[in-house]
């Protein structure tokens, strides 16, 4: 009598089992037989981004040549979109994939640039918040710190290193700027006060980073990213002093911040070199 009520219940589950194996693969056929009803794009803006919208995204999709509305979902290359999108210069990621009602959804995150180069031969790009090049847009100029001079590094052979692997690799780190450029635009990025007063940097012929500041017409020379938040807490002493001084912003032509524990100043009338503890 056990054995007989263990072979029903085994029976049982068996054929609960395959009804719904059957049952999955009714539901499946169906699912790939669903029609692709629109292409519903989400672009996220952060921060004003206007490097593609929701127009621009379909227009990709469609210029692959594959009709996506309309054909079964069996039909739509859902993977090879996605890499598609995401082989695009401004996208840094894009999510694909169909609901149970026949939408395609695509959701895109524009890439986001935190410094504008100007190279020495007038090439110009962007090195974006994951430490990746960028290049330039037609559509959209972003509103970023722009840093010109004795920049040597072209897009042309640099793009498809990040940051990162610049800075380990030995050979493309021997004369690159890009580590130092990015880490400085991270910095002022991060301080709404440098953010504000910090219009452009220049790359002068020794490699040092001269500020060129909102106020003022001081050349202020940084050097280079060595103990950075120490020279950006005496340049803030320098404003702070100069403005609350009458007369005394407008005395010094230069400003070096490259010797420690001091601000060295140049005096614009007198020529006459000052030290500041």
């Amino acid at each position: 009598m056990k054995k007989f009520k263990k072979i029903a219940f085994i029976s049982i589950w068996v054929i609960l089992i395959i009804g719904l194996l059957v049952s999955m693969g009714f539901v499946n056929k169906a699912q790939d037989s669903l029609l692709c009803k629109k292409i519903d794009v989400t672009v996220n803006q952060d921060g004003d981004l206007y490097f593609l919208d929701k127009m621009d995204v379909e227009q990709l999709i469609k210029d692959r040549g594959n009709p996506i509305v309309g054909q079964p979902k069996s039909f739509v290359n859902v993977p090879e979109i996605e890499k598609s999108l995401n082989s695009h210069a401004a996208i840094a990621n894009a999510e694909v994939y169909m609901t149970i009602d026949g939408d395609l959804k695509v959701d895109v995150k524009q890439r986001n640039p935190v410094v504008r180069l100007i190279n020495l031969d007038g090439d110009s790009y962007y090195i974006d918040d994951n430490g990746e090049l960028m290049p330039l847009s037609d559509k959209y100029t972003a509103k970023v710190l722009v840093v010109n001079g004795f920049i040597l590094e072209p897009f042309a052979s640099r793009y498809k290193y990040s940051i990162d692997d610049i800075g380990k690799d030995s050979l493309l780190n021997a004369t690159s700027m890009l580590g130092q450029i990015y880490a400085m635009a991270n910095y002022i990025n991060a301080n709404e006060f440098w953010k504000s007063q910090v219009q452009q940097i220049y790359i002068n012929k020794d490699k040092d980073m001269e500020i060129v500041p909102m106020v003022g017409d001081q050349k202020i020379i940084f050097g280079d990213t060595t103990a950075m938040d120490e020279k950006f807490k005496k340049l803030l002493t320098f404003y702070q002093q100069g403005l609350n001084t009458t007369g005394w912003w407008d005395k010094y032509s230069t400003i070096n911040l490259k010797f420690k524990n001091q601000i060295v100043c140049t005096k614009k009338e007198l020529l006459k070199v000052n030290k500041i503890n």
